[in-house]
């Protein structure tokens, strides 16, 4: 018999694009198969339970905030978020999985604006305190070569995550003080980072897990990770490429925002969505049933309509919705002339 180990939160820490979305998409999907209540929260839902923020317009207004020397308002109303997200758990029988809500979230904000690693200490501190009644277990994804990761991430997803991510390092307090220019003042950017986090994880009161992520062998780091919080692998539903061919195709969808064109396509026995909205460049596709799939680290799924000869004639995605848009549409397939 197996016995989970005893926790109500399980944490995924890592920089941007290290896998924590999809890490901790696994766990959800394995524990919902185990009957284990859970609830992952994705790190950009708009209703996300620790955020002080919900919209575009209150984002903004915390952007700001943080920006004029007022970070330690910002700084106070999470700690209060965390004090309510900790009593609401402590009430209920989920076991709740965040992903970038530690060294992300509000630490990722406060370490480019170039507040004193002390202060940013003290924040991480005191969220160790509030979150303890909740046995945590903090599973930390770390890459030894960031420069090579950073560039697997960028080829990933896209041109537009390449110049984003640079500007983001390169462009803020910390960022301008040094000096950082181009990929290789990312890449330094994302190493003092990563200087500043391990001695913080190394000593973070809490049963841990630090998983060197570099090779990409994910059935390894999975195998890890549910040794780790005690719960046995189960079996991932697969299809066969013949049965999922059907699928592939063209679908098309009109909405306020305009005309939105999708593509999913069969590649190495895995079906792959393509020019979706929300959802990274080509993006696999997990199978949950027959027509029903999960997109690959998003909290997000496809179910594939037919009609009554059983052809393919559209999809419907569901999620729900985030800060800046919402998954929710109805695609109808084209018909290939």
């Amino acid at each position: 018999m197996h016995f989970m180990r005893n926790t109500k939160l399980i944490l995924l820490e890592g920089i941007s694009g290290s896998g924590k979305s999809s890490l901790a998409q696994f766990i959800a999907h394995t524990l919902t198969r185990q009957g284990i209540a859970c609830r992952w929260w994705y790190e950009e839902e708009k209703e996300h339970p620790l955020y002080v923020f919900h919209d575009s317009a209150s984002l903004q207004d915390t952007v700001d905030a943080l920006s004029d020397d007022r970070y330690r308002q910002v700084i106070e109303a999470a700690l209060e978020q965390w004090k309510v997200f900790v009593q609401t758990c402590s009430s209920s029988e989920k076991v709740v999985i965040l992903d970038g809500c530690l060294f992300g979230y509000l630490t990722w904000s406060l370490f480019p604006l170039d507040i004193s690693r002390d202060e940013i200490q003290a924040y991480l501190s005191q969220v160790e305190q509030i979150i303890q009644p909740l046995q945590p277990c903090l599973i930390y994804l770390y890459q030894q070569d960031i420069a090579y990761s950073l560039e697997r991430i960028c080829e990933r997803r896209g041109n537009e995550t390449r110049a984003w991510l640079m500007t983001q390092a390169t462009r803020s307090a910390y960022g301008i003080r040094r000096g950082f220019q181009g990929f290789a003042g990312m890449v330094t950017y994302w190493q003092d980072f990563r200087d500043f986090v391990e001695p913080v994880f190394a000593q973070f009161d809490a049963a841990k897990l630090a998983i060197e992520n570099s090779a990409g062998d994910w059935q390894r780091y999975e195998q890890s990770v549910l040794a780790f919080i005690g719960v046995p692998a189960s079996e991932k539903r697969s299809i066969a490429p013949a049965l999922l061919e059907p699928f592939a195709g063209t679908y098309c969808c009109e909405d306020e925002q305009g005309q939105h064109v999708c593509q999913i396509l069969l590649e190495d026995g895995h079906l792959m969505v393509e020019g979706m909205p929300e959802v990274w460049p080509r993006t696999r596709l997990l199978p949950l049933s027959h027509h029903s799939f999960a997109v690959v680290s998003l909290p997000f799924q496809i179910a594939f309509e037919e009609d009554i000869h059983r052809g393919i004639i559209g999809l419907k995605a569901t999620g729900p919705e985030l800060l800046f848009g919402t998954v929710e549409r109805f695609f109808v397939r084209v018909q290939e002339p």
